[in-house]
């Protein structure tokens, strides 16, 4: 491995490619730079400020970085992540680009790999029926459905 390749880290993201009609998800790994990674997130997230917030699945311990400031942009958001249970208040919204790593014992952010970017995209898988039944529910403010 060289030593650029060294310098890099695995990281999972999702980002949106929107439209007229709406917006497409896609997601999977990228490498970004150890060094660099706020810068990167950044660019890949698409805004100027970051936020993160833990979950675990598997066990595992993950951090998803999001736009901090998604609601102030005044452009259609869409949700992407929802973390928590489906009740009123109790779970955390994710909208638009978001970005996977995780942290070592001391705080610092780390990549994953790649059995846990599989995993990861079986959890998103599952979080997109989540999202739906959250909507179905009206936990976005829209009504209610049957």
């Amino acid at each position: 491995m060289t030593e650029e390749n060294n310098n890099k880290m695995m990281v999972y993201t999702v980002e949106l490619i929107k439209g007229e009609s709406g917006a497409i998800r896609t997601s999977g790994i990228c490498h970004v730079s150890k060094d660099d990674f706020l810068h990167e997130a950044y660019d890949i997230i698409k805004c100027r400020f970051v936020d993160c917030r833990c979950f675990e699945y598997k066990g595992t311990k993950y951090d998803v970085w999001f736009d901090d400031e998604f609601l102030l942009k005044g452009e259609t958001i869409y949700p992407t992540l929802i973390l928590g249970d489906l009740e009123p208040d109790a779970f955390d919204l994710i909208c638009d680009n978001f970005i996977i790593t995780k942290s070592d014992e001391e705080g610092k952010t780390i990549g994953i790999t790649k059995e846990e970017a599989d995993d990861l995209a079986a959890f998103l898988r599952e979080n997109t029926q989540k999202l739906l039944q959250a909507n179905a529910k009206g936990l976005f403010g829209g009504k209610k459905s049957a």
